[in-house]
């Protein structure tokens, strides 16, 4: 099996299979990391398509061997920030000219089924910062370091380990606030 960096560089050089292999590869799992951000699946689908644009116009900046996965999540990163920072959310436009990617397998519904079963922890991710949401993502949710993630996110590694740390807090508190209420609901339920 080749690395994410070899097919990279070999589309690079000329063979579109290996582009096509990479968005197969990480369709999916770009979807899922930026739908836990910014919580908005159309949003998400429309900036890993931005994604994979980007990646493909600034492929001269990628310098082989750099890891290709924290460089790939960096675009996708820089792309979010730019949706919440400035008038580029009015200005998302599909485009029609450009053929689309897609990954054949596996399915991006794969990827949600467990977020989609568990609509509890979904509503408490809501109330995080997307910086909050973005850490656990890339922590949790794509398995990267610590210092891959500070990478991604151009903060220093310490950064990383607050914003975890504070985020897992709220986050409980609001998962605990969520299963109080569920429970007295369903209580109240059970005696009326």
């Amino acid at each position: 099996m080749f690395t994410d960096e070899d097919l990279f560089r070999a589309w690079q050089h000329g063979d579109a299979r290996a582009l096509e292999m990479l968005v197969q590869r990480y369709h999916a799992p770009l979807l899922a990391h930026l739908y836990r951000v910014l919580t908005d699946m159309h949003l998400a689908e429309d900036l890993v398509q931005e994604t994979f644009i980007r990646l493909i116009r600034d492929a001269k900046s990628y310098c082989y061997p750099r890891p290709f996965r924290p460089w790939l999540y960096t675009i996708a990163h820089h792309l979010a920030c730019n949706y919440h920072t400035s008038a580029y959310a009015r200005r998302v436009e599909l485009r029609a000219e450009m053929p689309v990617m897609q990954a054949r397998e596996p399915d991006p519904a794969e990827w949600f089924e467990r977020w989609e079963r568990h609509d509890t922890l979904h509503k408490a991710l809501t109330h995080l910062s997307i910086e909050q949401r973005e850490v656990l993502s890339l922590r949790f949710g794509q398995e990267l370091s610590i210092l891959e993630t500070a990478a991604i996110l151009s903060i220093p590694p310490g950064t990383v380990k607050s914003r975890t740390f504070t985020a897992l807090r709220l986050l409980r508190a609001h998962l605990e606030e969520s299963i109080s209420h569920t429970e007295s609901t369903q209580g109240g339920q059970h005696h009326g």
